[in-house]
């Protein structure tokens, strides 16, 4: 290494560092920035092989970062490749769901959707932040939409490509306040087709039909525990409204018997709500119980050791992610149109849409499905659980709210006995 000349006093050196190789030896050209503010230097690697350029080359160098060195900002750091910025940022983020600000679930989905920014970064030569930040904003969407789902091959969806500029503006904001970067991202979110739309009833008796045919069919005890518990979920979220993440924290200890029926307590969101529920409901997961208390034989299942109504096989934790594709195999064949587009949300949308049409008061409905919570609260905040399952099955038939046994699951039961 060896000073060549001082270009700006105290702030600017041009340094030349000699090297040697097999073939014989080089060198390279350096400008070395001191940072009065943060008492440092910072080198960074110039392109030019002779004094002069390399002597032009600094002083470009050094009116590009003169901002950030009067501002007190690490050139240093500021160069670093986008992927060290992401893992420091998820080392944040999970340092915040330790302290249940968020849910590790959370963490793992914005650490997939920064593989996309990480990839565009590496497609443009892996620029600073603030250059990324531009050139995102002017070519993202453009580059990202023409990229297909790697497990489907599909064109990704307006609603995927949100939750994807969703982690990326956290991201660039996380890294404005660190002082990594100036520049936010200016992309706004895309417009989305209307996501409420309820499962269609004509297709809902077919679709319970194709189940039930697949798992009386299926001889392997894992992949029929499997069928049989999604199953039971349709009818579920069809029957009271609940939402998916609900469905995953249910436990058999929520199911309880009052004086005024079953009573089903629900948590998700970071609220609970106890409602109640027909005996038809009650029958579905019932039948669910005794499917696994049956198959459960082997290892010995039971509703304490394996507390989750809906937990996978042999599993006494909560489902983390539901098959899709058992979905919309079933639907495939009941016939229903572009099954990758219904979402199991669907048929909570089904049932608040049902309810809706047949004269339920929305402010009821509302408080049964946990929705609105806090205007619900402060306008019906004496309409007991009793009052609101009357508001919502109102208009519905004690056939439809009571249940015969499925002789179809009592013949699978009797078999595997």
């Amino acid at each position: 290494m060896a000073v060549v000349r001082n270009l700006i006093p105290k702030r600017l050196t041009l340094i030349r560092y000699t090297y040697k190789t097999k073939s014989g030896g080089g060198f390279s050209y350096r400008a070395r920035i001191w940072q009065p503010t943060l008492k440092k230097s910072a080198e960074i690697t110039l392109k030019s092989k002779d004094e002069q350029n390399a002597s032009a080359e600094a002083f470009e160098v050094y009116a590009k970062h003169a901002n950030d060195v009067e501002k007190g900002r690490d050139i240093g750091s500021r160069r670093k490749k986008l992927s060290v910025y992401v893992e420091v940022f998820l080392e944040h983020e999970e340092g915040r769901a330790q302290l249940k600000q968020i849910t590790h679930k959370r963490v793992d989905v914005v650490r997939h959707n920064l593989k996309s920014l990480i990839r565009f970064s590496e497609l443009h030569k892996n620029p600073n932040l603030d250059q990324l930040s531009s050139l995102y904003d002017a070519k993202f969407i453009l580059w990202r939409s023409k990229q297909k789902a790697q497990i489907t091959g599909k064109q990704l969806s307006n609603r995927y490509l949100n939750s994807e500029l969703s982690a990326h503006r956290q991201f660039f904001n996380w890294a404005v306040k660190q002082d990594y970067c100036v520049r936010p991202l200016q992309t706004s979110d895309l417009k989305t087709e209307r996501a409420n739309l309820p499962f269609p009833q004509k297709y809902y008796q077919k679709l319970l039909s194709v189940a039930r045919k697949e798992i009386e069919n299926t001889k392997n005890a894992r992949i029929k525990w499997n069928l049989m518990t999604y199953r039971t979920l349709l009818m579920l979220m069809n029957s009271i409204g609940c939402r998916v993440v609900e469905t995953k924290n249910m436990k058999w200890s929520d199911l309880v018997s009052s004086k005024k029926g079953t009573e089903l307590k629900i948590s998700g969101k970071g609220k609970e709500r106890v409602i109640q529920i027909p005996d038809r409901v009650v029958g579905h997961l019932l039948d669910l119980k005794k499917f696994k208390e049956t198959y459960g034989k082997g290892f010995e299942w039971n509703e304490s050791a394996y507390p989750f109504i809906f937990s996978g096989w042999k599993s006494d934790k909560p489902t983390k992610q539901y098959d899709a594709g058992i979905r919309r195999r079933w639907m495939k064949e009941a016939g229903v149109e572009k099954p990758e587009d219904w979402e199991l949300v669907c048929f909570r949308h089904k049932f608040i849409t049902d309810a809706l049409n047949n004269g339920v008061h929305s402010l009821a409905v509302a408080n049964y499905t946990g929705t609105s919570q806090q205007m619900i609260e402060k306008t019906y905040s004496g309409l007991v659980a009793g009052d609101i399952y009357n508001l919502v099955f109102k208009n519905a038939s004690n056939d439809s709210l009571s249940r015969n046994a499925p002789k179809w699951l009592d013949k699978i039961l009797r078999d595997k006995e």
